[in-house]
């Protein structure tokens, strides 16, 4: 367990955890899981548990807070790939990397360090030798290079091998795509592990096998259709997309481009008529669109990766930066983490749902300027990708508690130097505290100053509903104060008394009796 656990070392803090969803299966094939992150210490038992094989397996994070990682993975998540050939081409590439089987039946290709080094060096070395390999696109891990820790972020997880040993079918393969044992695996190991400098000096030549685009920067679907062949009865629809790519990609001889394209790719071709009638409906201002809702293309539609592509759906459109590893912080309300670019993001649901506030948002916190989508392609170009993916629920730090924080002030402010226990004195803005009756009394606009001193930034209506959520909150009252300017009818909150929780950081108050 030692052994193991010096290798696969990540974030001491966090761990990621998969739980299966019973029947439901992916359109790969593979067997659908919802993911976790929890927000405790990666205990020796954990790491027992997993060799064991004990369920969940352990999943690790291998950025840590410092933005260092003592390994790296590229996750090849195809579940038809010939292990050994893999085997074979990592040997003839020369490349220190160790194999392993996932628990689909895809690969994972490990790097390894002998200490912690900085994750930007692994991960641009693991992104070279995933294109030289043929697996370029792949997942990487780890999959950032920097995190928002301040803000609670900590990163992907990947379930780690040999859970439950070589019966659990996540094992470590030799140079010939043998599986061997874990006891074999550590004299491997010993082998192909790195020093920083040795990992920092490793050249790639890249791949000269790189299969080029049929249609070079076009729609996905075009490409891969053109791989798997083209059905009979859809081709007139698909050759309309084609022949919209070919409008985009060589507007002067892209008549010429359809006719051939349809000699080439449709068994039989269709028609010259049909294939006449087909540009006339091209030349029509306002018809050369893609139409991706109609077979073949809705089959193999991939619209996220499409707005990545020059003469994709959003040609002559502003690009949007590439959306991924969306993750969900289950703070109170909830919080997301995105990667816009090679940014990291926070963002309120709001501003994930509505692209205007999106992009004020990655403005102010990436500094990249994004375009602005109707709300109804913002929702099925992005966000349904986004949701359709992975997304890991993370339990929160404190501080992305609002309710926990205000309890916390509110509890602050009736206890602070200012409260009085003579019901006049609130309308000169302090607190009034019964013991007898157990409760107390402020004026909102004198708790909402006090809110604002201590650094609270949430506005004065969300304040006030997550005020009413709260088990303190008693009513909103205008009690009868008699004064000497005569009878007075403040605005006022009234709150039964509590006590701090235990361990809770209690907030300094900024309010002084003697202020000059």
């Amino acid at each position: 367990m030692n052994k193991f656990k010096e290798i696969f070392e990540g974030n001491n803090n966090a761990y990621g955890q998969m739980v299966i969803q019973p029947g439901a299966i992916t359109d790969k094939g593979k067997q659908k899981a919802k993911a976790f992150i929890k927000r405790d210490a990666v205990t020796d038992k954990l790491w027992q548990d997993h060799l064991k094989g004990i369920e969940p397996a352990l999943g690790v994070i291998p950025i840590n807070e410092q933005n260092m990682c003592k390994w790296g993975c590229i996750d090849v998540d195809d579940y038809k790939l010939d292990l050994k050939n893999i085997a074979a081409s990592i040997k003839s590439h020369k490349f220190p990397l160790v194999l392993f089987r996932s628990k689909s039946g895809g690969a994972h290709l490990f790097l390894f360090c002998d200490k912690f080094i900085s994750a930007a060096l692994l991960q641009s070395k693991l992104i070279a030798m995933a294109d030289a390999l043929g697996f370029g696109g792949s997942e990487i891990f780890p999959k950032q290079t920097e995190l928002l820790a301040e803000r609670g972020d900590v990163g992907n997880f990947l379930n780690l091998p040999y859970h439950g040993g070589i019966r659990g079918m996540r094992y470590a393969l030799d140079e010939n795509g043998e599986a061997i044992t874990e006891s074999d695996f550590y004299i491997m190991y010993d082998k192909v592990v790195l020093t920083e400098t040795q990992i920092d000096e490793i050249k790639v030549k890249k791949s000269k096998t790189i299969k080029k685009e049929v249609f070079e920067d076009g729609p996905p679907c075009l490409n891969k259709l053109a791989d798997e062949g083209f059905g009979e009865g859809s081709r007139n629809n698909a050759l309309f997309n084609i022949g919209v790519f070919h409008k985009q990609a060589t507007p002067d001889t892209w008549q010429d481009a359809v006719m051939a394209s349809n000699q080439k790719y449709f068994d039989p071709p269709l028609p010259f008529k049909e294939v006449n009638d087909l540009i006339g409906s091209l030349n029509k201002r306002g018809y050369d669109k893609y139409r991706c809702k109609d077979q073949p293309i809705c089959g193999v539609c991939n619209p996220a990766k499409c707005r990545t592509k020059k003469f994709g759906v959003g040609y002559d459109e502003e690009q949007m930066a590439p959306l991924k590893d969306l993750q969900k912080y289950c703070s109170e309300p909830a919080t997301w983490i995105l990667t816009v670019g090679d940014k990291r993001v926070q963002l309120k649901s709001q501003e994930l749902h509505n692209p205007n506030l999106f992009a004020v948002a990655v403005m102010e916190q990436a500094n990249l300027v994004v375009p602005i989508l109707k709300g109804k392609d913002w929702r099925e170009v992005y966000l349904k990708p986004l949701f359709a993916g992975e997304v890991a629920e993370i339990e929160p730090l404190e501080s992305l508690q609002p309710k926990k924080e205000l309890r916390q002030l509110l509890l602050q402010y009736t206890m602070n130097r200012t409260r009085t226990t003579k019901l006049e004195e609130l309308v000169n803005g302090k607190c009034y505290v019964s013991t007898e009756e157990n409760h107390a009394m402020f004026q909102v606009t004198s708790f909402l100053n006090f809110l604002k001193k201590n650094a609270w930034d949430m506005n004065k209506k969300d304040t006030g509903k997550l005020l009413q959520e709260l088990d303190l909150y008693e009513e909103e009252i205008r009690p009868k104060v008699l004064t000497k300017d005569g009878e007075k009818r403040p605005r006022c909150i009234k709150v039964k008394l509590g006590d701090f929780e235990e361990g809770a950081v209690q907030v300094e108050t900024t309010y002084d009796e003697h202020p000059f």
